[in-house]
């Protein structure tokens, strides 16, 4: 049947699905046909997808460092300071303005679909899906665990040991809306680390994500006892003062995805940007004083 092709093959969602009856988007061999309908081999089955009503996001000029960008999908690498998605303290000037904007000026029309999220802070690669088929396939890959994620952060304090895992569910901080905390009662969360380089008074670690929990990294990394230079929500301002860092020093350096259209694995990696190299030579000159 098509159905089991699409879903088997294509990894098609209940809700495409729900979409295609609607509007009739199946044809088999240029004639329409039912989810229901049997083929054959050599049989050419196409689907025209179409998006639900657009959000609107009005276009900006954000600048964008794009990696990669197909029919499908968009890799960029994130500047710190920019939100990915507009919200009720960050209406303007978001990446999704820039999308929008960028999108615009190619003659094209997408939503916003980001795959993953960045906080605020936060350096690094994140992907957006240009249709719905494409982030229903990527989000798919994260459930299921495989969708492969690095970060590097600069930690305080000398961490001891070269590797680890940190697995400690992670829930709402009942005192703080926008905290998260460890608790027993929280959800999964598991974060596997390396030890890059290890100084007296700091330390570059290299994370990787089994889970994907909101603050997730720098929650675990708190409860480690080592939390990111620069993060005053689970570190304190003092330090960050010390070191001349604005911003948690965290990046996205590394992802790897399998692509929703030929199915072959492609892995992207950005470079530490320069505020953390800047950071990491200030705590090797601490190291040498």
């Amino acid at each position: 049947m098509v159905r089991q092709v699409l879903r088997n093959r294509f990894r098609f969602s209940r809700r495409q699905f729900r979409r295609l009856k609607v509007t009739d988007g199946v044809r088999v061999n240029g004639s329409f046909a039912y989810l229901t309908s049997r083929v054959k081999t050599g049989d050419v089955i196409t689907v025209t997808l179409t998006d639900e009503e657009p959000v609107h996001i009005p276009p900006q000029p954000v600048p964008l460092h794009i990696l990669y960008e197909d029919e499908d999908l968009l890799v960029l690498d994130k500047q710190p300071g920019v939100v990915v998605h507009p919200t009720k303290d960050y209406r303007d000037w978001t990446l999704a303005n820039g999308l929008v904007h960028h999108w615009r000026e190619r003659g094209e029309a997408h939503q916003v679909r980001p795959v993953t999220r960045l906080d605020k802070e936060t350096s690094g690669l994140i992907v957006f899906a240009k249709h719905a088929h494409a982030h229903a396939f990527l989000s798919g890959q994260m459930a299921n665990k495989r969708y492969e994620r690095e970060y590097l952060a600069i930690v305080n304090g000398h961490v001891s040991r070269a590797s680890g895992t940190i697995d400690a569910p992670i829930g709402r901080d009942p005192a703080h809306t926008s905290r998260r905390i460890v608790t027993p009662d929280g959800a999964e969360a598991v974060t596997h680390y390396r030890v890059e380089a290890a100084f007296s008074k700091a330390s570059l670690v290299r994370l990787s994500l089994q889970t994907g929990r909101t603050h997730q990294i720098r929650v675990h990394l708190a409860h480690l006892g080592h939390p990111i230079i620069g993060d005053t929500l689970y570190g304190n301002e003092e330090d960050a003062a010390m070191w001349g860092m604005e911003r948690q020093a965290l990046h996205a350096a590394r992802l790897t995805l399998i692509h929703p259209r030929d199915k072959s694995p492609r892995t992207w990696e950005s470079p530490m940007p320069a505020d953390m190299k800047q950071l990491l030579d200030r705590v090797k000159q601490a190291e040498n004083k």
